[in-house]
């Protein structure tokens, strides 16, 4: 599901609308597994570059 924005504050106060959340939650699995990969790859390179 997209959020288009509309949803206005959630029961806590907060908003609903979070960006990158819901970004993540709109990819399918796929792609967040693509994602996850490529983020521990890059932070094990720069792991070994310090």
């Amino acid at each position: 599901m997209v959020s288009n924005g509309d949803e206005g504050a959630g029961a806590d106060g907060s908003t609903v609308d979070d960006g990158i959340v819901d970004r993540w939650t709109a990819l399918d699995r796929g792609w967040q597994a693509l994602a996850l990969g490529l983020g521990i790859v890059a932070a094990h390179l720069v792991g070994q570059a310090l």
